[in-house]
């Protein structure tokens, strides 16, 4: 799957979704026992199952929740269709679950099959992540934004979301594209573009900001965290140069090795330069087949920088 670049090691606490769309289409041809592949398809799926009850868990914590008029929510947007997604998607129902009232992700540990200690740990774990999310300057600025919300830009705000769902019904997007799932979602994703471009005031700055604390809920609790999941603890390059520091928010840095490292996008990382002294995760790499160097590019994760110790990479 991987090699026919389903990139599923981005994504491994969510992957069933794209690996039903690529046992779809023809790929590389080699052999595999069946039984083994079904079998840990179907824990990929009970793992993503209980990732996304602890997501959703997570995210009924947001200022606001479940009452948020986020032009993002609107039905057929990239955070809440059904279809293919790059995003990690809101669940049909979750906001209408009462999960704001419960005290801890329900049935997470159930459906990972967790023992008493295992599943005490689960819930000290979520609580953690949890307030730290309260804490960070995402959710802040979601707090605030919220309360400045007025009659005028709510109105705006319903309109907006109003106008999205006409947008985004299932006869416009069949029209545009009838079955290539990624034209599908960059359907999507413009028409959500469009509509925000078109907000202001107190309306764009309360969109902006749902949309900064959703991410870091995706970027912390299921990218990153899905990472050190698989691989423990991030990788170590060593002898990087050229290195370019992106300006804007995310920062990001681009840099190249003296060698093939042969990593996965969604990969954390770290470099041996006093540049970039945070780990971060992989966005792209450039392989070289000739003599040239590898080029990558990787999402600097502020505040990290002491937070693993890291595995140096060897080359291949």
């Amino acid at each position: 799957m991987q090699a026919a670049g389903a990139d599923i090691s981005g994504t491994p606490m969510r992957l069933t979704r794209t690996v039903h769309l690529f046992d779809q289409v023809p790929y590389f041809d080699a052999p595999y026992d069946k039984d083994t592949w079904r079998a840990w398809l179907q824990s990929a799926a009970r793992i993503e199952a209980a990732h996304r009850t602890t997501i959703a868990w997570m995210r009924s914590r947001m200022p606001g929740y479940p009452q948020l008029p986020a032009p993002q929510l609107a039905p057929g947007t990239a955070l809440t269709t059904t279809e293919y997604t790059l995003r990690l998607a809101w669940q049909p129902g979750e906001r209408a679950a009462g999960l704001q009232m419960q005290g801890l992700p329900p049935s997470a540990a159930r459906q990972l099959q967790a023992t008493p200690d295992q599943a005490l740990s689960l819930k000290e774990s979520a609580f953690t992540l949890t307030s730290a999310l309260q804490a960070s300057q995402e959710w802040q600025r979601l707090a605030a934004a919220r309360q400045a919300l007025d009659e005028p830009s709510r109105n705006a705000l319903r309109q907006t979301r109003a106008r999205l769902r006409q947008r985004l019904s299932d006869a416009l997007i069949d029209a545009h594209e009838p079955s290539k799932a990624l034209e599908r979602h960059h359907y999507r994703y413009t028409a959500l573009t469009d509509e925000i471009k078109q907000l202001t005031g107190s309306a764009r700055e309360f969109t902006d900001a749902f949309d900064a604390a959703d991410r870091l809920v995706e970027l912390a609790a299921s990218d990153v965290f899905g990472q050190l999941a698989i691989h423990g603890c991030p990788l170590l390059l060593q002898h990087a140069t050229g290195i370019d520091l992106e300006p804007g928010t995310p920062r990001r840095a681009h840099f190249t090795v003296p060698y093939d490292p042969w990593l996965d996008t969604g990969e954390l990382i770290q470099i041996d330069d006093p540049l970039v002294t945070d780990t971060c995760l992989l966005t792209r790499t450039t392989i070289s087949l000739g003599p040239g160097p590898s080029r990558l590019s990787a999402q600097i994760l502020p505040g990290t920088a002491s937070l693993w110790d890291a595995t140096p990479h060897p080359p291949i």
